[in-house]
């Protein structure tokens, strides 16, 4: 079938990751269009944290993006602009009193940058262009095309449509991962975390009214019995995001709804042994609900096949205990677009597009599994360390280790991971044995 029969690459998925692919495309010219399920771009949650690692990944994408984010942006307050978390106790233990600053966990140049998904969704989806996406489009499954040169999407209203290749950016519950994997994988539905948030808002007035300006201004994270507690600023510093974690071992018995309301008497109960901060805190929260955390906890064989891959979520779903999700993303959607400009400028074969595919896979997911794997231990981290004795030593050592833990994820050489991955595309295109390898995968 001729080129121009497959016009564009398929975004499956108009949410921050496919939105932020699209724009890394347009920028290099390359065809697209966006297959999304609501009627409009809408993004759920209330505020994310941006690590200097996502700022420099924005910035790959689309320099004028940095600028854009400055004015949506939330960050600490003077003399704390360089602060990631400011870490307490969340209770009195021993010589220690309650709210104890352990530390102030640093990330220069911009410390903890937090936006209103919907927001940052607005400014992506801006730059992306409603012209390139269709709405209600619900993907079910895909195809190769007859002659193997392209793809057939097929929707939930029987409709279909062709495209070069499909990058699956629809999240965790990903239906191009289910139509790649097959519904009896197990790696295809994501599994419960064992812990979840309850989640609310308060204004930043009422906040400063109630534990002090410094603090309620500044973001924090809080470590207490069996659970830890983090907030920060969002909507222009107006409103305080507020999450309390604790363990809630055991399966998860709904599959399909993830959420609990009304759960403030819960909350109350499990928090109880926890210090007078916290209990100021929550007397400004609502009847929060409780959202139970999902993760992909098993992966799948690979993330491609040789006229689909999985990205962002989709990919490697993870709990935010680094924060680090959006930003794993976000350089997924960079590197993504990275190898599929060497399928635009070249000839757009089956070969090219399972050579970059394979070539994303090789340099992302060693990476993105990592900052999965080390963000679920994260749990674990801040919620298991008040229980154990708390001395000078330990409180020096817990310094050190949050230090590491994020020194490696906010640091990452992201445009070379750019250049690694087409190098590696291009390797294989020049040798035989590679390119016939991925043509053998999937379809």
């Amino acid at each position: 079938m001729p080129k121009e029969t497959y016009p564009h690459v398929a975004i499956v998925g108009g949410g921050l990751c496919g939105l932020s692919l699209a724009i890394a495309l347009k920028a290099r010219a390359i065809p697209f269009r966006i297959y999304e399920t609501r009627s409009s771009f809408t993004e759920l949650g209330a505020g994310i944290n941006i690590g200097p690692n996502t700022l420099r990944t924005f910035q790959l994408i689309d320099p004028s993006l940095y600028q854009a984010l400055e004015k949506i942006w939330c960050r600490n307050p003077p003399g704390q602009e360089d602060v990631w978390m400011q870490i307490r106790l969340g209770a009195p233990s021993g010589a220690y009193d309650d709210a104890h600053l352990v530390t102030d966990l640093m990330a220069p140049p911009t410390g903890n940058v937090t936006v209103q998904r919907n927001a940052l969704l607005q400014i992506l989806a801006e730059r992306a262009g409603q012209e390139n996406a269709v709405f209600d489009k619900k993907f079910v499954d895909y195809r190769c095309d007859d002659d193997g040169h392209g793809v057939i999407l097929s929707f939930a209203d029987g409709s279909e449509e062709r495209a070069s290749n499909i990058v699956a950016c629809d999240g965790i519950h990903s239906a191009v991962r289910r139509a790649m994997l097959g519904p009896r994988d197990p790696a295809t539905y994501p599994q419960y975390a064992g812990v979840g948030v309850y989640r609310g808002m308060v204004a930043t007035e009422d906040l400063s009214a109630t534990i002090g300006p410094q603090m309620a201004r500044t973001s924090q994270l809080f470590l207490g019995p069996g659970a830890y507690v983090i907030m920060y600023p969002v909507d222009y510093g107006k409103k305080v995001n507020i999450g309390l974690w604790p363990w809630r071992e055991g399966p998860w018995e709904d599959k399909q709804n993830w959420t609990q309301s009304g759960q403030r008497q819960a909350m109350l109960e499990e928090f109880k042994p926890w210090g007078e901060t916290i209990h100021k805190i929550m007397d400004l929260m609502d009847d929060p609900p409780f959202f139970a955390t999902h993760y992909h906890s098993i992966h799948p064989t690979s993330y491609h096949d040789t006229r689909a891959c999985l990205i962002g979520d989709a990919a490697h779903a993870m709990t935010p205990h680094q924060g680090a999700g959006a930003g794993q993303a976000m350089e997924d959607a960079f590197v993504m677009a990275e190898v599929l400009e060497c399928v635009n400028r070249e000839h757009p074969t089956s070969q090219q597009t399972a050579a970059a595919f394979a070539a994303y896979e090789a340099v992302r997911r060693p990476r993105a599994e990592e900052v999965l794997e080390t963000s679920q231990a994260a749990m674990s981290f801040w919620a298991g360390f008040y229980d154990r004795p708390l001395s000078s030593k330990r409180l020096q050592q817990f310094v050190e280790d949050a230090n590491q833990r994020f020194h490696w994820i906010w640091h990452k050489d992201i445009a070379r991971q750019g250049v690694d991955a087409v190098q590696a595309m291009k390797s294989s295109l020049s040798s035989d044995d590679p390119v016939r390898k991925s043509d053998q995968v999937g379809l």
